[in-house]
């Protein structure tokens, strides 16, 4: 059962990987420059990814052999993940990680059609090339090292996990002025500074989120409650 476990946490892992991977390029090309910072966490990992490929192993591999329903299911999914990972983001920590408002056929700034076709042809790519080569690779290496090796990548994703977390929290940003009105902008340069003045590590979210943004008055007041903790 533990063994299950860790080829399903090596499999996120894996494809947390592959999405940092094809976020550098898309960013890199975007930009056109080289731009290696992406994600929130410090490793070369975007966990939903991970999540959104693992929710299409589980529930739509019986689809593999229909790619249009496959494609659509896919689409749903991921676009529903992005949407509620990107609440659930700006519930905790009051801020606007990604914002697509620029895009069309966008939702609120969270999910955009572009996208969303995007992850349908993931899902099939995932479903039908991906993930037989990877599972068939995982389960030739020897159970021990399998798990040796898991073990060991789960201890420094939870290190990363924490980390990452504590990075943001820390941030000493006087956000109380900000409470009324929107202020976007003059919060994100407070927030720069203070990035600039602390570690690498907590520089790499500048790089990692350069269109991030800041949520409305009772967002702001809870998050500058949370990072008064850490003064």
């Amino acid at each position: 059962m533990y063994y299950v476990f860790i080829i399903t946490f090596l499999l996120f892992l894996i494809y947390a990987f592959i999405g940092y991977i094809v976020e550098i390029i898309s960013v890199s090309l975007q930009e056109k420059k080289l731009v290696l910072s992406r994600g929130y966490l410090i490793g070369p990992i975007i966990p939903i990814y991970g999540v959104g490929a693992l929710f299409m192993i589980l529930f739509l591999s019986k689809y593999r052999n229909d790619l249009i329903v496959l494609f659509f299911m896919s689409m749903i999914i991921c676009t529903t993940l992005e949407y509620i990972t990107s609440l659930l983001m700006e519930k905790i920590f009051g801020l606007r990680w990604w914002d697509y408002s620029a895009r069309k056929f966008n939702i609120n700034g969270r999910v955009c059609l572009e996208y969303g076709v995007l992850f349908g042809l993931g899902g099939i790519a995932v479903i039908n090339i991906f993930n037989p080569m990877i599972k068939n690779l995982l389960y030739s290496v020897p159970s021990i090292l399998i798990i040796i090796t898991g073990n060991i990548l789960l201890f420094l994703f939870i290190l990363d996990i924490l980390e990452s977390t504590y990075i943001i929290c820390k941030l000493k940003v006087n956000f109380s002025k900000y409470i009324r009105g929107d202020a976007t902008s003059e919060i994100k340069r407070e927030v720069l500074e203070s990035l600039s003045k602390n570690t690498t590590l907590t520089s790499r979210l500048i790089n990692a989120f350069p269109h991030i943004k800041y949520s409305s008055s009772d967002m702001l007041r809870d998050f500058n409650k949370m990072i008064n903790k850490f003064k």
